[in-house]
């Protein structure tokens, strides 16, 4: 219930799915015949995003939703609900990565971060857990192998993505009774429009040129189908590292430090 493969019981709703890694998701999950509800604040792009996938034939529909209102969240729910009967896989993507540390970093920019980043997904799980426990449904929160290995200049973005990482071992205990799954996948550095125009704002507008080991948005997409199949029903409260080997390595050749005068970050601890 809620991890097959294809049939009627594979609704998923996707936030953040207007572009970037969202869209990769949703792509991967349309062509593993999910009905999906595409959620997104940027309404034309996820206007296109929709349209994109019905064109292809998809059953697909698309809602304006705010994740850090908890409002936004009742209504889509229960849209999804109505429409549909029921909801078997949440998958919490909407985020942003500001750059800053513990000093450079304002009140209203932690602020942001730790509601979009973390308050989002956690009033995404609340407003669908009702759906979800009746369907013994999947959560799947994406985070980052920075949740874990954290990056110098990264700070709001990650302290929100280790939170993500505890919500997600939390709701995987909370729920385990109800039959509920919550992992987190944690790619590594991935080209999105977005973090193109971040790279480009700090001095970098040939991203990604250069890096190596990138993770695309439909490897991402990929590993959602795989941990809301039926084959991964046993895999619960993990981190799936999705990532190159970058949460050993670090550098691995593909992180890029804005300040080209640093050295690299194991030279800097030896």
């Amino acid at each position: 219930m809620g991890r097959v493969e294809s049939g009627d019981r594979t609704i998923a709703l996707v936030t953040g799915a207007a572009q970037g890694i969202g869209a990769g998701i949703a792509r991967s999950l349309a062509l593993a015949s999910y009905k999906i509800v595409l959620v997104d604040i940027e309404d034309e792009l996820l206007g296109r995003a929709a349209a994109g996938l019905r064109e292809d034939g998809h059953e697909v529909a698309s809602e304006h939703l705010d994740v850090t209102n908890a409002g936004d969240w009742q209504r889509v729910v229960s849209a999804v609900v109505a429409r549909w009967g029921g909801l078997d896989l949440l998958v919490n993507c909407a985020g942003i990565s500001p750059r800053g540390t513990a000093e450079t970093t304002d009140e209203a920019l932690w602020d942001r971060t730790l509601a979009i980043n973390l308050k989002g997904a956690w009033l995404g799980i609340k407003a669908a857990i009702p759906s979800l426990r009746q369907r013994k449904g999947t959560i799947i929160n994406i985070g980052s192998t920075r949740a874990t290995r954290p990056m110098p200049g990264l700070f709001s973005y990650v302290v929100s993505k280790a939170g993500l990482w505890g919500l997600t071992q939390q709701v995987a205990v909370e729920y385990l009774a109800d039959g509920i799954t919550c992992n987190m996948i944690a790619p590594g550095w991935v080209d999105t429009p977005n973090e193109r125009l971040i790279q480009a704002r700090f001095g970098r507008p040939d991203f990604p040129a250069g890096i190596r080991n990138l993770t695309t948005p439909e490897e991402i997409g990929a590993a959602v189908v795989y941990l809301a199949s039926t084959h991964s029903r046993k895999i619960n409260g993990a981190i799936l590292y999705l990532d190159a080997g970058l949460q050993i390595a670090d550098d691995a050749g593909m992180v890029y430090l804005p300040d080209r005068s640093r050295p690299p970050y194991e030279q800097r601890i030896n």
